[in-house]
């Protein structure tokens, strides 16, 4: 069920998904996403919360 409207109904696809990280906005690439067809809000499939902590470890490296 979609957190935002309780929809029921998705769409699996691949898409950039920003991540919001210290004040700025971090767009992974090619994200593993499940978008709900009623209002379009995007959740990263599990495999798709693995890319995003490997281009958050990478952000972090970079950053300091």
């Amino acid at each position: 069920m979609c957190s935002e409207c309780g929809g029921t109904s998705y769409q699996n696809k691949v898409t950039t998904y920003p991540v919001h990280l210290a004040g700025k906005q971090l767009n992974a690439g090619r994200v593993a996403v499940k978008e709900c067809l009623l209002c379009h809000h995007l959740t990263p499939t599990p495999t798709g919360q693995q890319k995003i902590a490997r281009c958050i470890a990478a952000f972090a490296a970079l950053t300091r």
